[in-house]
C-alpha cells in the first residue's frame, strides 16, 4: 500500500505521460529541482512554477535580468543572416499542400527578427508571451515597412480576437518555428498538438533544444548551463520524436548542431566584434560546430540539436 502511495506521488513526465520519474539533481544556483523520466530521458522541473510570465518583462529582453535573452534589435542585419540560411533549409522541406502559399508562424518570436525575415519569402507571423517585446517588434515592423504581425499568446493561448482567429487557423501554417522555445513549454504535449493541428499537411514543425542524450550535457551534470528558471523541460532526442511521432508527426530530420551553415554563423558574429581578441570566438564556435557532427557510443558529443518534424 505504501508503495502504491508512492507511486501516486511520483510526478508525471510532460513529455511521455509516464510516472516513471525520479529525483535527479537539485540546482542550486537557481534554487529549483529536476526530475528525470526512465521512460523518454526527459528531464523537467518539479515543481513546475506556478507562472513563469513574470521572468519575461522588460528587464529580461534589455539583459538587466539575472535570467535575460541576448537583445538582437542593434544587431538585426547580422542575425538576418542565419535567419535566412535557416530559412533556406525550412523550404526545402515543406512539401505538398503546405507549398502552394508559404506562410510562417514563429513561437516566442520576441522583437520578431526572424518574422520579418521570414516575411520576404511569404505570410509571416509570430506569438510571444510578453507584451512588451510585442509591441516593440510591431514598432519595428511598421518602421521598417514590413509586413510580418507579432501577437501576444502562445499555442495554449492563442491570441482570440476577430483578426487574429482568422490568421490562427488550423490546416493553414506551412512552417511553426520554436527556435529555442520548446524548453520552456509546461505542457509540451498540448502545445505541440496545438502546432500539429495548424500546419498544412506537408508542413514542418521546426524545434531547436538542447538534447539531453548528448556527452554535453551528461557530462556537466547540474553545471549545464541549460538548467534556468524559464526552462521547463529538458528532452532527449529520442523523447522528443516519440512525442511527435504520438501526435501524427511522420517524417524527421535531425542536424547538429544546426540547420544552417558555419559560414552564417561567421557571419552573425561579427556583428559582436568590437576588438581584436574577439575574433577568438571565431575560432570557438568553429570548434564547437565541428565537434557537434561527431559522437562517441552513440552519443553525440555536443547537445545543440534542431528538429524539423512534418505532417
Amino acid at each position: 500500500v505504501r508503495d502504491t502511495m508512492k507511486e501516486k506521488r511520483e510526478p508525471v513526465c510532460p513529455v511521455c505521460g509516464s510516472a516513471a520519474t525520479s529525483f535527479k539533481y537539485r540546482i542550486e544556483r537557481h534554487n529549483f529541482s529536476v526530475h528525470a523520466c526512465a521512460s523518454c530521458g526527459s528531464q523537467f522541473q518539479h515543481p513546475m512554477p506556478r507562472s513563469v510570465k513574470n521572468l519575461y518583462a522588460e528587464g529580461y529582453y534589455t539583459g538587466t535580468a539575472a535570467f535575460s535573452y541576448q537583445d538582437e534589435r542593434r544587431a538585426e542585419r547580422y542575425h538576418d543572416f542565419v535567419h535566412q540560411a535557416r530559412l533556406r533549409t525550412i523550404r526545402k522541406f515543406i512539401t505538398g499542400p503546405a507549398a502552394t502559399k508559404l506562410k510562417f508562424l514563429d513561437i516566442g518570436c520576441a522583437f520578431g527578427a526572424f518574422v520579418r525575415a521570414a516575411a520576404q519569402h511569404g505570410e509571416a507571423y509570430g506569438l510571444d508571451i510578453s507584451t512588451y517585446a510585442v509591441k516593440d517588434g510591431n514598432r519595428i515592423s511598421h518602421a521598417l515597412a514590413s509586413p510580418a504581425q507579432l501577437f501576444a499568446g502562445d499555442l495554449s493561448h492563442l491570441p482570440a480576437d476577430k483578426k487574429a482567429k482568422k490568421i490562427f487557423t488550423s490546416g493553414t501554417f506551412s512552417a511553426i518555428t520554436l527556435i529555442e522555445v520548446a524548453e520552456h513549454l509546461r505542457a509540451p504535449r498540448i502545445d505541440l498538438a496545438k502546432a500539429f493541428s495548424l500546419l498544412k499537411p506537408g508542413g514542418v514543425l521546426v524545434i531547436q533544444t538542447a538534447n539531453f542524450a548528448g556527452l554535453q550535457a551528461v557530462r556537466s551534470g547540474a553545471a549545464y548551463h541549460y538548467y534556468l528558471p524559464g526552462h521547463l523541460v529538458y528532452y532527449t532526442a529520442q523523447g522528443l520524436k516519440e512525442l511527435l511521432r504520438n501526435i501524427g508527426f511522420t517524417d524527421f530530420f535531425e542536424f547538429t548542431p544546426t540547420d544552417f551553415p558555419l559560414t552564417a554563423k561567421w557571419r552573425k558574429a561579427w556583428g559582436d566584434v568590437k576588438k581584436i581578441s574577439d575574433l577568438k570566438r571565431f575560432w570557438n564556435m568553429s570548434l564547437y560546430h565541428w565537434k557537434s557532427r561527431l559522437s562517441f557510443r552513440g552519443r553525440p558529443l555536443t547537445s545543440s540539436y534542431v528538429l524539423y518534424a512534418r505532417k
